[in-house]
């Protein structure tokens, strides 16, 4: 039977968490992989110092943003977790607790080589990624920059040891033009990762799961040489005023920006690597709606595509079907199935002589499955697989005797919903007993994470097709990937080729692909 994991959260002498990392913590002690926890008191605590003007402007981005979900609210923890804490200073008492691990929050500061051990190293959350890793203010040069993303990551430390394991590393999108936004995002997204990989621990056990990640160790030495620290007052001017112009220029803009996604054919064979889409015919759409997520089904030699079709006046979306005829012409779409709520991505599938499709249902929080009583617009309700979760792009494959369920989704309502990829299993398609995979979430950054279509087989080799989302242009590009490892405990995959929309396929955006022998279809925003 496996023993759960004792784990010390060390916080600062005042003993607050910011609200981020007191969520955090709240799952963790109220988890059943968890038990007789600790938090330890550190003797110092840290506070990011800045200049004054880089201080005017966060006081001015306090009062211009909403406050609503600050990631840094001051939460104290003393009343409420009274008996669980203990000062770091008693070394003996501390060294008998038999503690696995230690989790140092983000606000502690303290050698704590010099008074424990524990088994499992001490964790911490560390904000920033490749030449952001832990730059000062974090998330703050990532704006200023314009990158497209911000990363964070979830880091071992052994004592002895000169490198760090890296057990999640996260790369989510940038909030332009707002520091505190982009922060807030950030750490609300990484208030997961300590969850996701405990429980994955546990499961495992430590020998295993030390050895998987042992794989993506970072050493100190290969971070940025030169650490990015607070503006000083002149250049934080000239940073300020540099990101009001481009603000305005953004909205500016947005004004005149209306396009929107469409479908698009053309009558060729899929190959792995086919990048050239001027061949492909658009589909014309009314101007008061834009149809997406398309899906090709075969029957009786005819094709059908199943989309979504987004009305502008009704703000949400239905599911369309309409026929590719043989001219190259299409039927006039009929509505496949409507509900109260928005609906997206229908992912339709043959199953013993049978169809059925699962479209996205996030908005009502479940995972619905439907079956074709009469082809191809009328669909009969035949269970929820799951309930109170908010799954978007559901994606299914049947491999190795199990259904695999691949959907993304988000932690936080301040997160994007598109950098985090979760993976489930069954042996029996009509259940609602679906197994988180233990590797949850199995892919973690934002450019090849949300599903763009159905996985599909090559010369014995499984692909996944993925949304590119690491720009301000949602569904940029796609991403194949090899599926390499897919059993109930590892999954892994690797990029082989992206899809980039530019001037040889007159494409601004390119969202999702699906195929059948002699057709492909996909969705995007034109330049033609």
């Amino acid at each position: 039977m496996k023993q759960p994991l004792k784990i010390g959260i060390v916080v600062n002498k005042n003993c607050e968490l910011p609200a981020w990392e007191y969520e955090m913590l709240k799952q963790i002690f109220e988890s059943d992989y968890t038990a007789n926890s600790v938090i330890l008191i550190a003797n110092n605590q840290t506070y990011a110092k800045s200049s004054f003007l880089y201080g005017a402007f966060t006081k001015f981005e306090n009062w211009w943003f909403s406050n609503q979900y600050n990631a840094f609210e001051k939460i104290n923890i003393k009343t409420e977790f009274d008996e669980q804490i203990h000062p770091l200073s008693e070394t003996d008492k501390l060294n008998n607790l038999n503690i696995d691990l230690l989790y140092v929050s983000y606000w502690a500061d303290v050698d704590l080589r010099k008074l424990l051990v524990p088994k499992q190293g001490y964790w911490k959350i560390v904000f920033g990624n490749e030449k952001y890793k832990s730059a000062l203010p974090p998330a703050f040069w990532e704006v200023m920059n314009q990158e497209p993303v911000t990363g964070s990551s979830l880091v071992i430390q052994f004592v002895g040891s000169k490198d760090a394991i890296t057990v999640y590393e996260g790369v989510t999108i940038t909030i332009p033009y707002s520091v505190k936004n982009n922060l807030n995002s950030l750490a609300w997204k990484s208030s997961s990762f300590l969850p996701y990989r405990l429980k994955e621990l546990y499961e495992l056990g430590s020998d295993l799961f030390i050895e998987k990640y042992k794989k993506r160790i970072s050493s100190a030495e290969k971070q940025n040489t030169v650490l990015l620290k607070a503006p000083v007052n002149s250049f934080m001017a000239w940073l300020f005023f540099k990101n009001i112009f481009s603000y305005l220029l953004y909205k500016l803009k947005a004004v005149f920006n209306n396009k929107r996604f469409s479908i698009l054919v053309s009558n060729q064979t899929y190959k792995n690597g086919t990048t050239d889409f001027s061949h492909f015919k658009n589909l014309q759409q009314p101007a008061n709606t834009f149809r997406a997520d398309p899906f090709l089904i075969t029957k009786e030699n005819r094709k059908f595509i199943f989309f979504e079709e987004f009305l502008y006046a009704k703000n949400k979306a239905h599911i369309s079907v309409m026929e590719l005829l043989k001219d190259g012409t299409y039927t006039e779409p009929t509505v496949a199935l409507e509900k109260p709520y928005h609906l997206s991505y229908p992912f339709v599938f043959k199953w013993e002589n049978n169809l059925y499709m699962i479209p996205e249902t996030a908005a009502n929080k479940t995972v619905e499955l439907y079956r074709c009583k009469q082809f191809p617009d009328q669909w009969g309700f035949v269970m929820n697989l799951m309930e109170n979760i908010s799954l978007i792009d559901c994606t299914l494959h049947f491999e190795n005797g199990k259904w695999w369920l691949f959907a993304c989704t988000q932690n936080h309502p301040l997160t994007s919903s598109n950098d985090q990829l979760l993976l489930f299993y069954s042996e029996n398609l009509f259940t609602n007993n679906w197994i988180a995979h233990l590797q949850n979430p199995v892919a973690t950054d934002i450019s090849n994470c949300r599903p763009a279509g159905k996985i599909f087989s090559i010369d014995g080799k499984l692909y996944r097709p993925a949304q590119n989302n690491a720009s301000q242009q949602y569904g940029y590009a796609l991403k194949i990937n090899c599926i390499e490892i897919l059993n109930e405990t590892e999954y892994k995959e690797t990029e082989v080729f992206e899809v980039l929309p530019g001037v040889g396929n007159k494409l601004s955006a390119v969202h999702t692909i699906n195929f059948t022998d002699d057709t492909i279809v996909i969705d995007g925003i034109c330049k033609f």
